[in-house]
């Protein structure tokens, strides 16, 4: 192992002497009692990284899957820290666990694993033949997004079914009450919005109403609406850089116009993450894009305080859906490069994407959280409706953590109420989703270079939207200099980096074809 720079000379040769996991047999699992999920004939205990209350250890998922495969976890890290923290002075410190689970895993693996922190996950996965690793990092969304500049993996991420996410809403007690029809177009949208800010739709007699508002403190996701992207994209196989696309402009335009006319929320850039909860609260909120799950909640959450309140998704005015769930997510695990234990920490993580180790991470323990419904694994009532929500009741029993796994949407169907789950069926079954633009990765010249240019581009494109959203600049006027500076600061190189590893994103997954 290379000394990575973050430790001390000193501690660096002590790190090539120790055991990050301890080597020797300890109590983990039942010695003697094999099953077919066994990892190890002796029991392996794994010292753990993960900042979480409870520990696993302590859960009864847990507990079951040490039993069956006779390797248990050992939590090292504090229950209860700033994450970031703990795991800076975890490396700092050279006494690396065997697992290490955290939520930006990708950062800190690309770091520090490149400098003999982090084992190389891709070299274990063909050593000791994990077939359910290969099949995940075979999949192009998964080993382009967790592939480090060096061409090795350092991290298994958790991965995400390629399924819907998020959609539009609006409220359908305002349609009923000023007799309208739910938008078709865009047009009809912005005659609903128009409707909602004249019309009283809640009835105060007060002209309070916020036809649209968003929670992620930016009101572009209305730039789809007029075909604009706020990133990267590609068409025919050649990428562009969505906000410098004419789309954009016109996306731009319309918007600040509809921010002038009181059709968007005026605290959008400022109201943040509690939108939903203070505008649909007090009865003033009309339509949003966001989660089905969550944001359908809210009929049920306020039911009380707000009669009648009745969120109901709509289909894109455009007929397209870009919002689908990424794949490859940041968190996951990295493997202690000085491990005694590689083998059983890497083999745990392929049990996790076998097709018992996901049951256990979505659905709980069968017979206790879920039974088998022929195919299907249906949640028991009391998940589903006890005195806590199905999540934080499958967190607690060692379900749904940042340990990754390969995440099946039946799980989250089952506790969305039935608003959310027409909403995510009418998108699912009317093909709205569209491909998303897939994470690259870069050689480490490129990556350095490409970041620096598009930390500036990208602070820019944010302070000249935001200025023509506020109306403090004109869109027509200053569109050609906007654009003459996103080539200035380097657009036309970073376009370049972003062609040569998209190119090699599909070389890639054409071969696995």
């Amino acid at each position: 192992m290379k000394k990575f720079k973050v430790v001390s000379a000193a501690l660096a040769a002590t790190l090539l002497l120790t055991s990050c996991g301890g080597g020797d047999v300890s109590t983990g699992g039942e010695s003697g009692e094999k099953t077919e999920y066994t990892i190890s004939d002796k029991p392996v205990e794994l010292t753990l990284f993960y900042v979480t209350d409870p520990k696993l250890e302590d859960t009864e998922v847990w507990q079951e899957i040490a039993r069956l495969t006779n390797v248990s976890l050992k939590t090292v890290s504090p229950s209860s820290a700033d994450a970031a923290q703990a795991l800076n002075t975890t490396i700092m410190s050279g006494d690396i666990p065997d697992i290490t689970v955290y939520g930006d895993a990708k950062s800190f693996a690309n770091q520090y694993g490149p400098e003999g922190a982090f084992a190389r996950i891709d070299e274990l996965v063909e050593k000791y033949n994990c077939e359910n690793l290969k099949k995940q990092l075979n999949r192009p969304e998964v080993h382009s997004y967790v592939i480090a500049p060096d061409e090795h993996i350092y991290y298994m991420c958790g991965v995400n079914p390629k399924t819907v996410a998020a959609g539009w809403f609006i409220r359908q007690d305002w349609l009923d009450k000023l007799g309208l029809e739910s938008p078709k177009s865009v047009d009809d949208y912005y005659n609903v919005l128009c409707a909602f800010r004249d019309n009283d739709p809640n009835g105060n007699g007060k002209k309070d109403e916020v036809p649209y508002f968003s929670r992620f403190s930016t009101p572009y996701d209305l730039t789809a609406l007029w075909g604009g992207f706020t990133d990267w994209n590609q068409q025919d196989g050649k990428v562009f850089y969505g906000p410098k696309m004419e789309e954009y402009k016109t996306s731009l335009k319309n918007i600040a116009k509809w921010y002038k006319e009181g059709l968007i929320d005026k605290e959008i850039f400022t109201r943040g993450g509690k939108s939903r909860d203070k505008l649909l609260g007090d009865n003033v909120g009309g339509s949003t894009h966001d989660w089905f799950g969550s944001t359908a909640q809210f009929n049920d959450m306020l039911k009380d305080k707000v009669p009648g309140l009745h969120l109901k998704a709509f289909a894109p005015p455009t007929g397209k859906e870009y919002s689908i769930r990424d794949v490859a997510i940041s968190q996951g695990a990295m493997i202690g490069a000085n491990s005694k234990n590689l083998e059983a920490a890497i083999k745990l993580l392929d049990f996790s994407f076998s097709e018992k180790g996901c049951k256990f991470a979505n659905f709980g323990i069968e017979g206790k959280h879920y039974d088998m419904e022929g195919d299907y694994p249906k949640f028991q009532d009391w998940v589903v409706h006890g005195d806590k929500t199905a999540i934080n009741i499958l967190q607690e029993s060692g379900a749904c953590t940042a340990f990754p796994y390969l995440q099946d949407f039946r799980y989250e169907e089952q506790w969305m109420n039935d608003d959310a789950n027409e909403g995510a069926q009418l998108y699912l079954n009317n093909n709205y989703l569209v491909e998303k633009f897939p994470a690259l990765s870069y050689s480490k010249e490129d990556y350095d270079k490409f970041n620096k240019i598009m930390t500036d581009i990208k602070t820019y494109v944010q302070e000249t939207s935001q200025q023509w959203v506020f109306g403090s600049k004109d869109v027509d006027a200053t569109w050609d200099e906007y654009v003459a500076t996103l080539d200035k600061f380097g657009l036309d190189e970073a376009m370049q980096i972003q062609q040569k590893a998209y190119d090699k994103y599909m070389e890639f997954a054409k071969n696995q074809e």
